[in-house]
Order: structure tokens, then sequence, then C-alpha cells
């Protein structure tokens, strides 16, 4: 009966185990998708940057990334008929964006 229990007791420590295995492993890959890498380089010169200001670097990469997409151009390429004879995909994908 004792050794029931003891295996019992083990397997329940086990199947624990293997459960917070999984779910660490889980975050770690939620986290990873959200991760940018930096060149070495950069990330110094930043730390550098960050430190003398008293913030972080990655308060530093988020400014920089707002300031880009305030000023990245949204506007699309105009597609020449030319092209667009070459590639009669493209007409659909003129068609598919006209009603969005």
């Amino acid at each position: 009966m004792a050794n029931n229990y003891k295996r019992f007791i083990q397997n329940q420590f086990e199947k624990a185990k293997s459960t917070a295995s999984e779910f660490i492993s889980s975050r770690s890959e939620e986290q990873e998708e959200g991760t940018i890498e930096l060149d070495p380089q950069y990330y110094v010169e930043l730390k550098a940057i960050a430190d003398m200001q008293h913030t972080t670097v990655q308060a530093i990469v988020n400014g920089i990334i707002v300031q880009y997409l305030e000023s990245a151009p949204y506007e699309l390429t105009p597609i020449s008929v030319d092209q667009k004879e070459n590639n009669p995909l493209l007409y659909l994908d003129g068609i598919c964006r006209l009603e969005d």
C-alpha cells in the first residue's frame, strides 16, 4: 500500500514538472515573437546614451520606432498599365484594394 502511494506521489510530481516545463517553454516562445535583435555595437552605443539620459535602451528604441512610423510614407506606388498587362494578377490586386 505504501508503494502504491509512493508511486502515485511520484507520478503526480512528474506531471507537475512536465506541466511547469511546458508552461515555461510556451512563455519563452511568446516573448520571442515580440523580441527584436540589435547589432551588438548599436546596443552598446544606445546603452551609453540611455545611461546618460537615465532611461532604458527599450525606451530609446521605442521612440525611434514611433518617429519612423510617423514619417514613413504609407502611399502605395502606382502600378503602370504595362505592369498590369504583363501580370494580370495586379489587376485583381487593384480591384481588391478598391473594395477595402
